[in-house]
């Protein structure tokens, strides 16, 4: 049985190679196609801006096109009826250049068109009603697609489009032309499946490197001429054999899935049938009854057709059927010529929507306002919100708080002298101390008697300059924490606090509830000592029946660069794992070598050093003493990069094209170190850490460092050329790793900020993707690729909240995340720079210092929004429920509308949020929490599986090279050396 299984395996294996032989490096084409050309003129032409105030024109009567990376395209049309019914072979672009020495065409990608479109007669972007712009199909009247969408949502594999991509000839003296157009894409519009064409410049930036001196030039302008030049204007080639009338196999069947979707929408399955007419089943024909109207399903909603056999996927949607409606659909089957085979007829029940669970309403109020706040020496004691920010001199808040909010409000009553504090186990509750006057001799202590297991804890602020533009001082705010250290020599847990030199001065008090505490109402008493006198106040602590799980079920992950090495110890890591986040520092810079990572020979590691210093993040052994002890890191860098463990100026030779770029000794080495490490990780049973494959670099960098190693950017893509290169890279790494890694969760991983340019290429790629300067539309191409496609998680990345921002916003950015989907957030740099003790840094959320990291009140808020996130994440597990029921309710209580603010075009992006003050938080975590506790879950470990997407070669897209073309020379950045 085993000598089977090892053979199933090795003949599996052998196969995928050897598909992977054919789409991992370029194919060779084919030339000339069979059959007799004619000439097809383009009938309509157009080219379209995605840039500023352009997006709203359109440029359909200009004598010229443009071409110009991710920010210009040409849309244009034949007339398909010259090629009905005729087998098409082949197809070449002919076009004439208006920049032939300066910026000709290089390699151009042509695309199906899911969308109706209107050209008009514009010119140097005027905006045209009705007349398709790039923001709209017709502008003021129609979208695209759904409402939001774009261009590209329409093309370019969304809105279940095809395309491929070919090399431009060199222009010859008249500066004509070629280029491959793929037959798909031809046919597609001769069956009526496709409105047209979409162009675009597939190279993007281009660089030079002479003589040392490297020269980025962003997006080339590639112009051409248009149909408007007459005699000049670009038209189709096109190779036909033979006709095709015989009409494809009709569908047999469908399945219909509403499970989880929203009300009106549903999921249809059926599988594409055979043809058998000299052509091939290329896409398919959907309608529907209302009333006595049949009506067609928006092009950009119906999938293109497999291979014979293969799942097709349907998303209905955007439609505004009814909640439950029964509808009457009817699919045909279309050929590549045309012929449309018989309808099958079917109905299906839609979606009657999620509906949330009766989420018990608040059954305790805030306490009202209160001006009179208890006294003690001669300070005025208050008690508000963690997330609340209170300025040090003003004493002002931030957000604004109404009058007497210091001594009334959801968590405390100054004239009931009253703290009131509701826990989950597992959890970490705190509230902040607000301190007016000034004091000497001044101690804290917080104690639950009869309660030894559940402790409190004190930090006290320290205060950060909030500069404005000029760089004068605007606000001192409060924002490091110092953890203060219990007095020696006294019975009950007692802190010094410091002698503080504003007016306004707070303590924050943290109280963890463990696994074992009994549910219950626990009473203490909070104790405040100054000048000899001494206040009480007390703390009402209601410990919830359920436990959070000590595996998150939502990482915020906070990124760090340079300061922190697990080879020098375990500090920051310890620091972010207490606070239910996870430290992930990237290990390498930009000329891609790793400050840590085991040696390598070129053939083996040795691990000696790395399994010493390293593995107990991976066992959890350096968390043995923390609340969730013995966890190990949820996520965790490798050291690979471009540069290593293989050294890239060795073996690359300059090329815009990465399977053009490398030697098969690059390739080879890479695979074997990246088995290596996959097959350690699962040997040493590091199972619960996803490791991640992560390419970080940028070509830009290498204008001021000569030592940079990436000859693209990796991170956030720009152009093809960058995503193509993750591709490449992304299939050696499972090619390697599939299969050895076994139980380790090795994970290809990418950052993508231009989500809406990246297509689709990295499907099936990618195993773990963060979106950058997240919005509807990224959302939307990120849901319809997990439902229609393969299901992968994603994160969401950007810039924490300034300091002089409300410390609301980590907490909504959680929620928001989760809500839409999101399995973790990213701020992309979390460890203060110089100076950040003095100078607000947002991106400091851990201070260093020589005592160890302190946290800021900042990482705080992150705790509190991942702990709100667990209650949601378990009120889901446990009453079933989806996340867009839970959002449609919880958009009831706070508001989850943002806007993604950026200092420059580089900026990771900051959300931000409409202001949520932290009451409204507290009521939603209070209902969710009140009904967990009367289910009384039994405690798990973790509540999502957080297994790795199965990776199958049949989830990548046939997308690339045109099979059928000429073989044309690419592209070459212009370099006489590629070396450090």
């Amino acid at each position: 049985m085993k000598i089977q299984q090892t053979l199933k395996l090795s003949l599996t294996w052998a196969s995928l190679f050897l598909f992977l032989g054919t789409c991992h490096e370029e194919a060779s084409p084919s030339w000339p196609p069979p059959g007799q050309a004619m000439k097809c003129p383009v009938t309509r032409d157009t080219w379209l801006s995605s840039v500023g105030k352009e997006r709203n024109g359109s440029n359909g009567g200009a004598g010229r096109l443009k071409l110009k990376g991710q920010q210009e395209y040409i849309l244009l049309d034949i007339d398909p009826s010259l090629l009905k019914g005729k087998i098409i072979t082949g197809a070449l672009l002919h076009i004439r250049s208006a920049s032939p020495k300066k910026a000709p065409l290089a390699r151009v990608g042509v695309s199906t068109l899911a969308s109706r479109w209107r050209e008009g007669k514009a010119s140097n972007y005027r905006t045209r009603k009705s007349v398709s712009c790039y923001a709209q199909a017709q502008y003021g009247n129609r979208d695209w697609a759904y409402p939001g969408s774009t261009l590209m949502d329409v093309v370019f594999g969304l809105g279940h489009t095809f395309w491929k991509f070919a090399d431009c000839t060199s222009p010859d003296p008249k500066g004509w032309q070629t280029c491959a157009v793929d037959t798909d894409v031809i046919s597609a519009r001769v069956a009526g499946l496709s409105h047209g064409f979409c162009l675009y410049d597939e190279v993007g930036n281009v660089w030079s490197l002479r003589k040392g001196k490297f020269r980025l030039t962003h997006f080339p302008n590639r112009f051409c001429h248009s149909r408007e030049s007459r005699k000049s204007g670009p038209w189709l080639e096109v190779w036909t054999q033979g006709a095709d009338t015989v009409p494809p196999g009709p569908i047999r069947s469908i399945e219909a899935d509403t499970k989880e979707f929203p009300a009106g929408e549903a999921l249809i399955r059926w599988q594409t049938p055979e043809d058998d007419g000299g052509g091939k089943v290329l896409g398919f024909h959907v309608t529907y009854m209302q009333g006595d109207t049949e009506k067609s399903v928006p092009r950009y909603l119906i999938p293109m057709a497999g291979r014979p056999g293969e799942d097709i996927r349907m998303h209905i949607r955007d439609i505004p059927f009814q909640a439950g409606e029964m509808l009457a659909l009817a699919i045909r089957s279309v050929d590549s010529v045309g012929n449309v085979s018989d309808p099958f007829r079917k109905a299906v029940r839609l979606s009657a929507g999620s509906r949330v669970t009766e989420i018990s309403d608040i059954d305790i109020r805030a306490f009202p306002p209160s001006r009179a706040l208890p006294k003690v020496g001669n300070l005025s004691v208050g008690i508000v919100d963690l997330l609340d920010k209170i300025v040090s001199k003003s004493g002002k808040m931030i957000p604004p708080r109404k009058a007497g909010y210091k001594g009334g409000n959801h968590i405390f009553s100054a004239k009931k002298k009253q703290i009131r504090l509701h826990s989950a186990r597992n959890e970490t509750v705190a509230f902040q101390i607000s301190l007016e006057g000034n004091a000497k001799d001044l101690s804290i202590g917080c104690l639950f008697e009869g309660h030894p297991n559940i402790n409190a804890r004190f930090h006290e602020f320290a205060y950060v300059n909030v500069l404005d533009s000029r760089g004068k001082v605007r606000a001192i705010l409060p924002d490091p924490l110092m953890p203060l250290e219990p007095e020696t020599g006294k019975q009950k847990p007692a802190y010094s606090v410091s002698d503080f030199k504003f007016p306004n001065h707070s303590l924050i008090c943290e109280i963890y509830v463990p696994h074992k505490e009994r549910p219950g109402l626990r009473k203490g008493k909070l104790s405040v000592i100054a000048n000899g006198e001494r206040l009480e106040l007390d703390v009402s602590l209601t410990v919830w029946n359920f436990t959070l799980p000590n595996k998150l079920s939502f990482v915020p992950e906070m990124n760090a660069y340079g300061t922190v090495s697990p080879y020098k110890g375990h500090e920051y890591y310890r620091l972010a794992h207490e606070h239910r986040t996870c430290l992930n520092r990237l290990p390498y810079g930009w000329n891609g070598l790793p400050g840590f990572a085991p040696d390598w020979n070129g053939h083996a590691f040795d691990w000696s050093e790395w399994d010493q210093k390293v593995g107990p993040l991976l066992d959890g052994s350096a968390f043995q003493d923390l609340p969730r002890s013995g966890e190990p890191l949820d996520v965790f860098y490798l050291p690979f990069s471009e540069n290593w463990p293989v050294r890239i100026f060795n073996h690359y030779t300059p090329s815009y094209w990465a399977e053009q770029a490398f030697t098969a000794a690059y390739s080879d080495e890479l695979k074997n170190a990246f088995r290596a490490f996959a097959r350690h990780c699962h040997e040493k049973k590091w199972h619960d850490t996803q490791f991640q494959f992560y390419l970080n670099n940028k070509v830009k960098y290498r204008g001021g460092f000569a030592q940079s190693s990436a000859p693209w950017f990796f991170d956030e893509p720009v152009n093809t050329q960058d995503f193509w290169a993750l591709r490449w890279y992304g299939h050696l790494w499972h090619l390697a790793v599939e299969p050895v890694r076994m139980d380790a969760q090795m994970a290809y991983r990418s950052d993508i900020s231009y989500t809406q340019f990246g297509r689709n290429i990295l499907w099936g790629i990618t195993d773990v993707e963060y979106l950058g300067g997240i919005n509807a539309q990224k959302l939307r191409m990120k849901h319809d690729e997990q439902i229609l496609h393969r299901k992968i998680p994603f994160a969401e990345y950007g810039t924490a909240n300034r300091i002089g921002k409300s410390n609301t916003q980590p907490v909504l950015w959680c929620l928001s995340a989760w809500l839409n989907g999101a399995d973790g957030i990213l701020p992309w740099q979390t460890i203060g720079g110089k100076d950040c003790w003095q100078i607000a840094q947002e991106t400091a959320l851990f201070y260093p210092h020589p005592k160890g990291p302190k946290p800021s009140v900042r990482l705080k808020a992150f705790t509190r929004g991942q702990q709100d996130v667990e209650y949601l994440a378990l009120f889901a597990d446990i009453y079933e429920k989806s996340r867009a029921a839970l959002k449609e309710w919880a958009e009831t209580m706070i508001r989850l509308k943002r806007e993604i603010r950026k200092i420059s075009g580089d900026d990771a992006g900051t959300s931000v949020f409409e202001e949520t003050d932290a009451a409204a938080l507290w009521k939603l975590r209070y209902r969710i929490g009140k009904m967990l506790s009367e289910k009384g879950p039994a405690y798990k470990r973790k509540i999502v599986s957080g297994e790795m997407p199965q990776w199958n070669v049949k989830d990548i897209p046939d997308i690339g090279y045109v099979p059928v073309s000429p073989n044309v020379k690419a592209c070459q950045p212009v370099c006489d050396r590629f070396g450090p």
